[in-house]
């Protein structure tokens, strides 16, 4: 077995030395390439004492030398180089100095045998050294090819997730050419394929296909690789893989947790892995909605990775998704998102409605009414209010008001809950009200009076009574009737009776006694017929009641208040004209289920020319001079303008067209002042001669004022201070007119508290000349004169505390009372 020896030289060839179990040849190999230099080697080296005579090279066992140099009788130095053929001796040389070598240039295929270098030494046996020469022929060219059939150089460009097919073709090449593929990426180099096969001619082809194109195939390398032999330089095509490639991430950047209604808030979006890069778009589902598109961006104009996009968020915006979408444009298919939820903050959207098969129009009075408050919140409310126009709804199951949270129920609705309402509900955010949801309670008509209405009017005297009602709807009929105690509801004629919009109007006409009486007004509507009718009396014209339950009060330096506790109105507290709305015609405001008339709230109302008045006459007691005279249409006065110190006589009656009442008198005093003291002292210094004439005057006076009462007290036994009857004088040729129909002179009798202890003293008819008249009786004016047929006189030593106010002073007096035909008078002496 003979070794192997490797050869190393400056030429492109490669020798190997086979050394032969002979001592006397040695076998080599030698490699070569067309168009490069053989070097074929030759041991020249003699044995010690001996040299080379000559050196014969053969070739393929020719039995002629191919190239001869005769080195005899010569030194090794001299040179006789006789190559046999003449084409190889241009491309041949030799050269015989160790080491030995034959160098064949621009070496062809033709080239490559067997070559034998012969040594002949002088003494020693022959040397042989035998040289294998193989030329080889490297490939010319090498092409990568795509499936199309176009060449691809430097770089090949392919989608992510798809298969790529690469066909690497070898011309030329003998022997044939090893082809081969590697792939190179961040893993490092490798052989991925190594299969190739030889086509017609001189064409080699090995065909490379990776089956699925992931993102680390993204600028790798493959090259194709074609050699023959090491003695050359192998043939590569190295080609870089460029991918489109889909976004491998999205992600959006969101703002904080908490998201406020109407803020605006920048969000953002990143994406990497897209090439080329991606274009961003922004849409929104939100809640009901179809999805749509807000925005969109292509940021390979950008060279950026993210996209901003500005929102402001509103109370719907609640529970949308946000989504960011990517997409390479070369793989518009395969898009790559991230979305988020939005969280929005807001004060509660609330909507009133009411219950399931009710309508705001046709809620009538005893229906249960049911609301209901939608709340829409984040986050959730945690008190609901419900207001009735402006004033809070309480629970009150009593009443059949029942608030349930979202709920408020109504039952037995009246018509006082026509209205306006709203419900509110709160939450962390804010307050929010709902609109508000209006609702008119349909009723039947009812009287706009609370009380019975009295009219007073002579015989033959016609009047005109108003009936006004509440209803709704406000498309009213009416009827009259009227009843006494003889009549029981009669129908009034229809040509007296006028109506319009809520009022009807009766022209009534009293023609006889039996005329007077009471009328009832009836009205009904769509929904129903008047439970309780108005009421009018229609009663004999008279005089008026004398006041009622006068006092006097807060008295001060110059002026005092007087009020009668009837306050001398006409018209009770539910007799105010009712508010109408702006736009409405009927009155939603209207008294509640409380103020309907009833029996025991009677008021009376009367023409204007049957309204009492009152007349107030204020007069300085010791002067009797009248400093005030004042009327008014309520029994409530304030007198001022009154001199400090003073007491004062007050004198009050009430009076209308047909006469007066009888008078109240009252007593009052003003306060004295520091200055009106010093007034009275300065006067009393100056006049003190004047004081004591008055004081013996005044002691004369009281002695026979003295001597008087004595002689009264003799003949009358005294008697306790209770009420007795009073004195009627004789009526004169006037007629009593007791017989109408007048309570008001029924009132009269209670006009002065009962009287203390008196004696009665029958006077005459000249008492009551101009020239006899009591001072109060010509400070009081009559409307009327009052011719009287009866007159009382009555002395009152004393009075009890239950007859006048407690402001006043008591003193010793005379009252005096007239009767007449139409009305009474009184009077203090």
């Amino acid at each position: 077995m003979c070794p192997v020896i490797l050869a190393n030289f400056s030429l492109p060839l490669l020798l190997l030395t086979v050394v032969s179990a002979r001592a006397s040849s040695v076998v080599e190999r030698v490699e070569g390439v067309v168009r490069g230099d053989l070097v074929l080697p030759c041991d020249v080296l003699p044995p010690i004492g001996d040299r080379v005579a000559v050196i014969l090279w053969y070739r393929d066992n020719h039995p002629d030398a191919m190239y001869t140099y005769d080195a005899r009788n010569t030194s090794l130095g001299y040179r006789q180089h006789t190559p046999r053929d003449q084409s190889m001796a241009k491309r041949t040389s030799f050269q015989p100095q160790p080491p030995a070598r034959m160098v064949i240039k621009d070496a062809t295929l033709h080239d490559a045998g067997r070559y034998e270098c012969r040594v002949d030494f002088v003494r020693a046996p022959s040397k042989t050294t035998i040289t294998e020469v193989k030329v080889i022929e490297p490939p010319t060219s090498l092409q990568v090819t795509l499936p199309t059939g176009k060449t691809v150089t430097y770089t090949v460009t392919a989608d992510e997730g798809s298969q790529l097919f690469l066909s690497c073709i070898v011309t030329g090449g003998q022997p044939r050419p090893r082809v081969w593929w590697t792939l190179k990426d961040k893993n490092g180099e490798r052989v991925v394929d190594e299969t190739y096969v030889e086509l017609a001619a001189d064409l080699t082809q090995n065909d490379l296909m990776l089956p699925r194109l992931v993102p680390d195939h993204h600028q790798a390398r493959v090259t194709c690789h074609a050699t023959n032999t090491n003695a050359t330089r192998t043939l590569t095509s190295p080609i870089t893989l460029l991918l489109n490639m889909a976004p491998q991430r999205v992600r959006i950047t969101s703002p904080a947790e908490s998201l406020i209604d109407g803020h605006k808030y920048k969000i953002g979006c990143e994406t990497s892995g897209s090439r080329p890069a991606p274009i961003l778009t922004w849409t929104i589902k939100r809640p009901d909605r179809l999805e749509e598109v807000i925005a969109t961006q292509d940021l390979s104009k950008r060279n950026v990775s993210r996209s901003w996009l500005e929102l402001n968020l509103k109370w719907t915006d609640h529970g949308a998704t946000l989504r960011c979408s990517a997409a390479s444009p070369a793989l518009q298919d395969r898009v790559v998102s991230n979305s988020s939820v939005f969280d929005v903050h807001f004060s509660p959207r609330l909507h009133l409605a009411l219950g399931r098969m009710l309508q705001p129009d046709g809620i009538r009075e005893d229906m249960d009414v049911y609301f209901h408050c939608s709340v829409t919140a984040n986050p959730k409310v945690y008190k609901i209010t419900w207001f009735h126009n402006d004033e809070e709804v309480q629970q009150d199951a009593l009443a059949g008001v029942l608030v349930s949270n979202d709920h408020l129920v109504l039952q037995k609705i009246k018509r006082r809950w026509s209205g306006s309402y709203v419900c509110k509900a709160s939450n962390v955010v804010g307050d929010s009200h709902s609109k508000p949801l209006s609702i008119t309670v349909q009723y039947a008509p009812i009287c706009s009076s609370a009380s019975t209405t009295v009219y007073r009017a002579a015989l033959g005297e016609e009047i005109v009574l108003p009936c006004r009602v509440l209803s709704h709807p406000a498309n009213v009929t009416f009827s009259w009737t009227f009843m006494n105690t003889l009549t029981e509801h009669e129908r009034v004629p229809g040509d007296r009776v006028s109506w319009g919009g809520l009022v009807s109007r009766l022209r009534y006409l009293p023609e006889k006694t039996q005329d007077y009486g009471t009328l009832h007004c009836w009205a009904s509507n769509r929904v129903g017929h008047q439970k309780e009718p108005c009421v009018f009396t229609v009663k004999p014209a008279g005089v008026p009641s004398p006041p009622l339950n006068c006092t006097v009060s807060n008295q001060t330096w110059e002026s005092v208040e007087v009020k009668c506790g009837d306050l001398g109105g006409s018209l009770g507290p539910h007799h105010q004209p009712p508010d109408r709305r702006q736009g409405e015609d009927y009155d939603y405001s209207s008294p509640g289920d409380d103020d309907l008339p009833t029996p025991s709230n009677p008021a009376e109302l009367l023409q204007d020319k049957d309204k009492p008045r009152y007349l107030l006459t204020v007069q300085e007691r010791l002067t009797h001079a009248v400093v005030h005279n004042v009327t008014g249409e309520r029994g409530k006065f304030s007198v001022s303008g009154l001199t400090p110190g003073l007491d004062y006589i007050i004198s009050l009656v009430r009076y209308n067209s047909h006469g007066r009442s009888s008078n109240v008198t009252l007593e009052a005093f003003t306060l004295r002042t520091a200055e009106n003291r010093m007034r009275e002292e300065e006067e009393v210094g100056d006049s003190a001669l004047l004081g004591m004439v008055l004081g013996v005057l005044s002691v004369v006076l009281l002695l026979a004022v003295g001597a008087i009462l004595i002689t009264l007290r003799s003949r009358t036994r005294p008697r306790a201070c209770t009420p007795t009857e009073t004195t009627r004088l004789p009526p004169g040729d006037a007629s009593d007119s007791t017989g109408l129909d007048h309570p008001d002179l029924l009132e009269g009798e209670s006009r002065v508290g009962a009287a203390g202890a008196y004696r009665s003293t029958e006077v005459t008819q000249a008492l009551l000349s101009p020239s006899a008249r009591p001072a109060d009786e010509k400070m009081s004016p009559t409307p009327n004169s009052v011719s009287p047929t009866a007159l009382h006189l009555d002395y009152l030593p004393c009075e009890s505390s239950d007859n006048l106010s407690p402001s006043v002073r008591t003193h010793p007096r005379l009252y005096v009372r007239a009767e007449g035909l139409t009305n009474q008078q009184e009077s203090f002496l």
